[in-house]
């Protein structure tokens, strides 16, 4: 039987960890270093002496220390990956991999080497909604906007429907962004707080709602026990595009909470003309009113892209609002934010020009929808802008001709959101601060 190996000082392992810093100085680039834990390179060229420096001990250093790292990793019994600044799987850990084995790369089991990436946009449909989350907050970190993403992501197994936690963070390494992804399977634990719920119905309805995908912001700015205490009277719904929740006048028998469907907010002039001042998606709410006593919708809601929604009876939610500090201070805050929504977009359709206008109006879309393509005909279009549709034709036109966009069959592709984010005009980003960041 061999000893064990002595245990390492605190002073061996600084001393270490200044020799990886060393070497790194000198080998630039992860090719290279990997060339030389594998001992193809012999020595390296000091950069401040110009003398060459033979590397035996520093293959071996860091050989080991990548056995420890690896060893490290293995030893977690969380799913870990690393993927490098284009999204590529660099590393695995053991739980990954048998992960991946046992799911046949379903739920975003990516293999070392694939890209995640692609994976997010290859899911099949019972969970692309939760990957196009999880690829927009992936590219945010690499894109250095962020350092942590964590979202839940629910997926189909034939078993039954598992939920997952999976959390992205940032690390600087070589002069770009990698990301550390974990993944933790939270399906029992929701399923034993769906159990402690009284009568199947009520059950039936939370497990409904926490499949829902993409969560609610304003719902998931509410604290755990509000919340749950909320998703009792919460029913899970499918919005389709064309849909009117309310028409001017009407009463709002519900409040809706889009998950990943877009709702537009028109004005009827003449009772036929209309003319959209708002735009409600993940970040808000549909029935905002309501928080302020008002039961009666002055505009018409239109679902403008088809995806899921949680409702709640107008009643239910009173009564929860009334008693939860929490729900008052986010509706409030919503509603205050789509209140200077509707102003400022009454000044954007008085003073700018249309192509500015439609650049604005589709990244707000694009915001709300965590898709660069959606479906939009230019008859909707022109209600939106409240121009001909000749107008929305020529400002297409115009975005196209600079390939900021493609629109072919009522289908537009954002090609290019810096040089879109440029051609809009500057309401976007007023817009943008007051829309999305209002739940958070």
């Amino acid at each position: 039987m061999n000893p064990a190996p002595p245990a390492r000082s605190p002073s061996d392992l600084t001393a270490e960890a200044a020799f990886k810093d060393w070497v790194r100085r000198l080998v630039k680039g992860a090719a290279e270093l990997e060339a030389l834990e594998a001992g193809q390179i012999d020595a390296v060229m000091d950069a401040a002496t110009g003398s060459a420096i033979l590397l035996p001990g520093a293959q071996a250093a860091l050989q080991g220390s990548s056995r420890l790292v690896l060893s490290a990793l293995d030893a977690l019994p969380g799913e870990v990956c690393v993927l490098d600044s284009a999204g590529t799987v660099v590393m695995t850990n053991k739980a990954w991999r048998a992960f991946v084995v046992a799911r046949a790369g379903a739920g975003l089991g990516v293999s070392e080497g694939a890209n995640f990436l692609a994976a997010c946009r290859n899911a099949g449909a019972p969970e692309r909604v939760h990957a196009e989350a999880v690829a927009a907050g992936l590219r945010e970190v690499l894109a250095g906007r962020r350092k942590l993403f964590r979202c839940e992501y629910v997926c189909q197994f034939p078993g039954g429907h598992c939920a997952f936690t999976l959390t992205i963070a940032g690390i600087a390494q070589d002069g770009a962004v990698h990301a550390v992804v974990t993944r933790e399977n939270v399906t029992e634990r929701k399923r034993a707080r769906l159990a402690r719920g009284s009568g199947r119905a009520k059950t039936s309805r939370i497990a409904a709602v926490a499949r829902a995908g993409t969560p609610n912001r304003l719902l998931a700015s509410l604290p755990a026990k509000e919340y749950e205490r909320l998703l009792a009277g919460l029913e899970l719904v499918k919005l389709s595009y064309g849909d009117v929740l309310y028409e001017p006048g009407e009463q709002m028998r519900y409040a809706y909470f889009p998950s990943d469907c877009l709702v537009s907010l028109l004005t009827v002039v003449e009772g036929h003309r209309a003319l959209e001042v708002g735009l409600v998606g993940r970040e808000g709410m549909v029935g905002s009113r309501l928080a302020l006593g008002i039961t009666v919708s002055p505009v018409r809601a239109l679902v403008q892209a088809t995806g899921m929604a949680v409702r709640i009876k107008s009643a239910r939610f009173l009564q929860e609002f009334r008693r939860s500090p929490a729900l008052q201070r986010a509706a409030f805050r919503f509603t205050d934010a789509l209140t200077m929504q509707v102003t400022q977009t009454a000044a954007c359709n008085r003073f700018h020009v249309v192509e500015a206008r439609l650049a604005r109006w589709l990244l707000m879309t694009r915001e709300r929808l965590l898709s660069g393509e959606f479906h939009l005909t230019h008859e909707f279009l022109a209600d939106m802008l409240g121009v001909r549709r000749a107008g929305v034709t020529a400002a297409a036109s115009a975005l196209q001709r600079q390939k900021l966009i493609r629109y072919q069959r009522g289908i537009i592709t954002i090609l290019d959101q810096q040089g879109l984010e440029l051609a809009a005009c500057s309401c976007y980003r007023h817009l943008q601060v007051m829309g999305l960041e209002a739940a958070t």
